[in-house]
């Protein structure tokens, strides 16, 4: 009986920080990952808009066609998301990034940049990839343009993460008006440490 797929948040307002949060309690020693598999990852990025369906199913064609490209691309997914998460949780609390965490950042935008084109769009231009639909790594482009694009463009201060003293870990940014969003969720973590201070306020 096959396990049923994983479930995805997209609550941190920015892409590199939701394939950030595709562990649970990142900020632990025992984080529960939601990306098991390729197919994990393509249904991920097509969910949270990086891909549309048709590629989407084209991608997934090929992942299953070509085991081995598509295990290098859960690879490749899973270490672009651990370098956005150390980048991002060490901003989030005024801590400069690893150089080698940066450095691994700038490879992946690189590789990225140098598959985009601009196309005429009407009177506009566009940018567009140059991949072709068997490209399995397209899936992750976005992200690493996202992420380089979060870093030089900001704004940094508002990059947030869950103040939830289990260890949630989720990465956010704040777009809240006032600029003091501390939960990933108001109705998961920020409901639970508000019913922990309604009981600590009446055992006092």
């Amino acid at each position: 009986m096959t396990a049923p797929a994983a479930a995805f948040s997209f609550l941190a307002e920015r892409l590199c920080l939701d394939l950030a949060n595709t562990v649970d309690w990142h900020d632990t020693d025992h984080p529960g990952e939601r990306v098991h598999t390729p197919a994990d990852v393509i249904r991920w990025a097509a969910e949270a808009g990086a891909l549309d369906a048709t590629t989407a199913a084209a991608l997934h064609a090929h992942a299953a066609a070509h085991p081995r490209r598509a295990a290098a691309l859960l690879a490749r997914a899973r270490a672009l998301r651990e370098v956005i998460y150390r980048v991002f949780s060490a901003l989030s609390h005024g801590h400069s990034p690893l150089p080698e965490d940066l450095g691994a950042l700038d490879t992946a935008r690189l590789e990225a940049a140098r598959h985009q084109r601009l196309v005429p769009d009407g009177h506009r231009f566009t940018l567009t990839w140059d991949a072709s639909d068997d490209d399995l790594n397209r899936v992750w482009w976005p992200v690493a343009l996202d992420a380089a694009d979060l870093l030089t463009g900001g704004p940094l201060e508002r990059v947030r993460q869950c103040a939830d003293d289990r260890g949630c870990g989720w990465l956010f940014l704040d777009t809240s008006k006032a600029g003091r969003r501390r939960w990933c969720s108001m109705e998961d973590c920020g409901n639970r440490a508000k019913a922990q201070r309604h009981r600590q306020r009446a055992i006092a």
